[in-house]
Parts: C-alpha cells; sequence; structure tokens
C-alpha cells in the first residue's frame, strides 16, 4: 500500500515472514499452522525410532498442501504414517512456497520436526511475490543478498530495515539503511544488492525489514 508522508510515496513490505529462496528457512517463517507429528502408542510400545523426509506439495493460492509423501522413510510404516498425517494438515501463507522439504526425527523421548532444517524446493519466483505490493508486471528484477565467503564455523544473525528509492524509470536512486543489521557485512551486501532492483515504472520509496541467519551450513534470509 502507497502511503503519503511528507510529500513522498512510501510503501512498507512488512510481511508476516516471507522466505526468500532457495534457502533452509524456519517453519514460523512460512507456515501459519504447523502441528508436529505424534508418536503412535503402538511404535511407542513396541520402541521403534527413525528419521526420515517429507516432501510437501502446497496449493499457492491456499497455502494448503494437496500432497505429502515420504522422500526418505522412517524405516516403519506406523511412524511413516504419523508424519505424513501431521504434515498433511500443515498450512503455509499463501503465494510463498510450491514444495517444502521437511526432515522428521522419532526418538522416545522426543518427537521433533527440525524447523530449522525445513528446506523450500519451490517458492514463486520474486516477482509474483511482490507483484501485490509493487504491481503486477511492475517489477523486473529484484535479486536477495548473499552472503560472501566467511570463516568456517561462523555463526551470526540479524535484522536490518533499508530504504529504497524508485525514480519514475523504476531505476534505484538510493538505498538508504534505517536501522543496520548489527553486521556491517549484511549491510553492505544489501545495500549493493538492493541496488540492482528494478521496476518498470515508479517513483516509489519501499521500506523492506530484511532478517539474516549465518551458520556453519546455510545462509538464509528473509522480509519481516
Amino acid at each position: 500500500m502507497d502511503v503519503c508522508m511528507r510529500g513522498r510515496k512510501v510503501m512498507w513490505l512488512f510481511l508476516a515472514a516471507l522466505p526468500l529462496w532457495p534457502q533452509l528457512a524456519p517453519a514460523r517463517a512460512i507456515a501459519v499452522y504447523a502441528p508436529p507429528p505424534t508418536y503412535p502408542h503402538e511404535a511407542r510400545a513396541r520402541k521403534e525410532m527413525g528419521s526420515g523426509v517429507v516432501i510437501v506439495t502446497i496449493d499457492p493460492a491456499t497455502g494448503n498442501v494437496t500432497t505429502a509423501v515420504m522422500a526418505s522413510s522412517t524405516g516403519s510404516k506406523i511412524l511413516d504414517q504419523a508424519a505424513l498425517t501431521a504434515f498433511r494438515q500443515w498450512r503455509f501463507r499463501p503465494g510463498t512456497v510450491k514444495k517444502v522439504r521437511i526432515p522428521i526425527h522419532f526418538t522416545l523421548s522426543n518427537v521433533p520436526h527440525s524447523a530449522a532444517e525445513v528446506r523450500v524446493l519451490n517458492a514463486l519466483p520474486m516477482e509474483q511475490l511482490l507483484a501485490p505490493l509493487l504491481g503486477k508486471g511492475n517489477v523486473v528484477n529484484a535479486p536477495i543478498p548473499v552472503y560472501p565467503q566467511h570463516p568456517l564455523g561462523m555463526r551470526k544473525q540479524g535484522r536490518g530495515v533499508y530504504e529504497i528509492h524508485v525514480n519514475q524509470t523504476g531505476m534505484v536512486t538510493e538505498v538508504k539503511i534505517l536501522k543496520s543489521s548489527g553486521d556491517p557485512t549484511f549491510d553492505d551486501v544489501t545495500v549493493n544488492t538492493l541496488r540492482q532492483w528494478r521496476l518498470r515504472h515508479g517513483p516509489k520509496i519501499i521500506e523492506l525489514p530484511l532478517v539474516f541467519v549465518l551458520t556453519p551450513d546455510n545462509f538464509r534470509v528473509w522480509i519481516q
């Protein structure tokens, strides 16, 4: 939505955790309803344990799961069925993802699905994700920040807010850091990346809040 402020058109992209891809993302960042699997009494009695991977396919229009299949079995039909039953109930934010990979670990002490490992396999194009906010067909190029090479074992996270100024021709003329992420490297990469954004027309001022998490195995970023 465009809002007039001090004679300027300002557009806020305050979305409820829109994931950017390809990535591993926290389940809460992409799912609005995510009940965990239950541990069937029969499997507990038999001391059955195992780990597997579920692939869910989502209808982008509704966010509902249309299919759930075991990409890797837990080794137990009972546990596989418990996982599929739970993940078929998941609901995702409409217009964000098409396919998601979810690992599942059944142990006798707990049944966590590893939220940190939920992987977006197939997300909608950035142009389509931003269309409701920036106008259908208005996004020409919108790359996402990528953290540069870093020392092995590095862990960082932060949240910054960036302001993108777009002129009438759709070119970015300025990117401001309204709130630093706390990490100068991420701020620099983000500013340089957002300068590459192109729209078909403007003028617009876009306020973009970004969250990033860097682990030894992965880098992910999403709008929040």
